[in-house]
């Protein structure tokens, strides 16, 4: 009788259900919720595992107090994209530990400590990507006069955000701590980056086409005909000269050049190649 009574509490205390592990999900975006310099996320990150806690120790304060504690050491990470995937981990291992498994809390503490830099370099380039895509598009529509381009950036990047936190939370709770091996071992992470990046590339050259507005009005005439050298390079290659400028300023900036000087360079060449009729805007030439 005494192992049917243990037994049950066992499964009391393992049963998670989707209701605190969205719980759990959702108030981890409260990591950065009361941050200071000498914890910074700590606190957000127990009050994220506060649902998970409870459930395991239903009506004991004493394990909760406990058990909570070891959240309230230092802890830093990407907290939107990625860093959800600890959250998941550590869920799963509570999980197991209130189950009566062999894991130790500075165990917990120390795959949370061994994830916080992996996670955040994965995070913070997925984040940065998507952040820079969507604002190049949305900054394009808004300098038309669209006021789709604000709304655009603002739910389409929620709803990347949202969907990258939640699948990584999950995945982290069902795959447990190998998951972040398991993406770096299948290089899933650096071909999600490089698609990333490659759609970046192309927004940015669309720009420089589209906003970089040069042409040249330079013209020569042979027999009595006059040859305009723009509509020449518009057969052979449209959006050329933007893109000469562009990639000379990219260059420049390689270089570590002042912001203030490459500004001044552009000035001075666009003031002089339009007093020579080697460049215009056009609609001015």
């Amino acid at each position: 009788m005494s192992n049917i009574a243990e037994t049950d509490v066992i499964i009391k205390k393992q049963s998670l259900t989707k209701i605190e592990l969205l719980k759990a999900w959702a108030l981890n975006y409260s990591s950065e919720a009361c941050y200071n310099y000498e914890r910074l996320q700590a606190l957000g990150q127990a009050n994220a595992m506060v649902p998970v806690i409870r459930k395991l120790y239903p009506n004991d304060k004493e394990s909760q107090v406990r058990e909570l504690k070891k959240y309230l050491n230092f802890f830093n990470t990407e907290p939107s994209f990625c860093g959800t995937v600890i959250t998941g981990v550590s869920s799963a291992m509570e999980e197991q530990r209130a189950n009566g498994a062999d894991i130790p809390a500075n165990t917990i503490t120390s795959l949370r400590s061994g994830l916080m830099g992996p996670v955040a370099g994965i995070g913070d380039t997925i984040q940065a990507i998507v952040y820079s895509i969507l604002a190049a598009i949305a900054c394009n529509l808004a300098i038309q006069g669209n006021i789709a381009g604000p709304i655009i950036f603002e739910v389409a990047y929620k709803f990347i955000m949202i969907f990258c936190s939640l699948n990584m939370f999950f995945l982290g709770y069902k795959k447990g701590r190998t998951v972040i091996l398991d993406l770096l071992k299948k290089g899933l992470i650096d071909k999600l980056t490089n698609a990333f990046g490659l759609i970046g590339l192309m927004v940015v050259g669309g720009m420089a086409a589209a906003r970089v507005d040069v042409m040249t009005p330079a013209t020569i005439n042979i027999n009595g005909i006059d040859i305009v050298f723009q509509d020449i390079l518009n057969t052979l290659l449209p959006s050329l000269i933007p893109l000469l400028i562009t990639i000379s300023i990219l260059r420049m900036i390689r270089k570590k050049m002042k912001p203030n000087t490459v500004i001044a360079i552009i000035f001075i060449f666009g003031i002089a190649t339009s007093y020579l009729g080697l460049l215009a805007v056009p609609g001015a030439a």
